[in-house]
């Protein structure tokens, strides 16, 4: 964050990617990334982006969190991670399949 302003100033910066593990750990709230903290620094990265008209991207571990960071204008969602979204589908299957038992 110390240096947010210098890293949009950068020529040829199309997109920044908002990492919100990273950031809750430099915040000393590790993975805490729906604390007021780590969200209110990164609304702020948001809003310095848009001013700059450079794209923001950030991770998501669930829908609530993804529609959050869409409806606050980022662009780019990284959601989840393979071995996540394999476990969430086969959970899903799981469950469909308890009315056989």
């Amino acid at each position: 964050m110390d240096n947010i302003d210098k890293i949009l100033e950068v020529k040829g910066i199309d997109i920044i990617f908002i990492g919100p593990y990273d950031l809750s750990q430099s915040l000393g709230l590790p993975g805490e990334t729906t604390h007021p903290k780590v969200v209110a620094q990164m609304q702020e990265i948001v809003k310095k982006a848009k001013e700059k008209d450079i794209l923001v991207g950030t991770f998501t571990d669930s829908p609530e969190t993804m529609k959050f960071w869409m409806d606050a204008g980022v662009k780019y969602i990284a959601h989840s991670v393979d071995v996540g979204i394999f476990y969430e589908a086969l959970a899903g299957l799981v469950e469909q399949f308890r009315i056989f038992l």
